[in-house]
């Protein structure tokens, strides 16, 4: 029944949102309030979907930040960039595969909040992308990154790639790192939706600069440190409980 409800909460949504976002188009002659105001929609949307199927998410960390910045997360399932637009209080996009544009409703709808989509086969494309994320980290836009390159099934955080932090090195930005834990039970453990505990903790905001982090490697280095870090922890906690 759950997931009945689930469903036609979706199909609803989906069919009222697209009058609501041409309504965004007509009105705001600013590309960034346009997507700014999708992305308030589609936050509304998500909570609500996470809470129809049973998703409980426990936060840790701060949500909300006065400055772009870019948050950098391991990746563990289809959810975390649901998970991501609802728990963050200010618009973000996202950095993702070309082929999330395919997927029916979820890539007209990140498109609509100003998300950038990577061809990875196409090395003149994806350079256009990273100066296009640059150009949008300047505008104000807070992007979310998964460097793993994919969802992960192991219990650990995988190495991350130093080209997902040229965004970040070129554009200056400060870093946020993201841990996901559990986030697979959502679905992908059981290939079925199931109710499912969510940890996420953010940490501290990560300062190039001024930790002399000089090129993309050490930043995915550290980054990835602290990450690893907080994901022990937290596989620790909730092996206690």
């Amino acid at each position: 029944m759950r997931l009945i409800f689930a469903f036609l909460y979706f199909v609803g949504a989906m069919l009222y949102s697209y009058p609501v976002r041409l309504i965004h188009h007509l009105k705001y002659k600013d590309k960034k309030t346009e997507h700014d105001a999708n992305f308030y929609s589609l936050k509304k949307i998500a909570r609500k979907m996470l809470k129809l199927l049973g998703v409980k998410i426990d936060i840790q960390g701060c949500t909300i930040y006065d400055e772009p910045v870019v948050y950098i997360g391991n990746h563990r399932s289809n959810f975390d960039s649901l998970i991501m637009i609802a728990i963050m209080e200010k618009p973000l996009i996202f950095i993702g595969k070309s082929e999330i544009k395919k997927f029916p409703f979820i890539g007209k709808w990140f498109r609509d909040i100003g998300c950038l989509f990577l061809e990875r086969d196409d090395i003149k494309k994806s350079i256009e992308v990273i100066n296009q994320g640059i150009q949008r980290i300047e505008n104000g836009y807070s992007v979310v990154i998964f460097p793993e390159g994919r969802r992960t099934k192991e219990d650990s955080v995988e190495e991350f790639k130093p080209g997902s932090f040229k965004m970040a090195f070129k554009a200056n930005a400060r870093i946020v790192p993201v841990s996901f834990y559990n986030s697979e039970e959502c679905y992908e453990r059981f290939h079925s939706f199931r109710p499912a505990n969510v940890s996420i903790r953010i940490g501290e905001i990560v300062n190039p600069k001024a930790l002399e982090l000089n090129n993309t490697v050490q930043m995915a280095k550290y980054v990835h440190t602290v990450i690893a870090q907080i994901y022990e922890e937290q596989r620790i906690h909730y092996s206690m409980h």
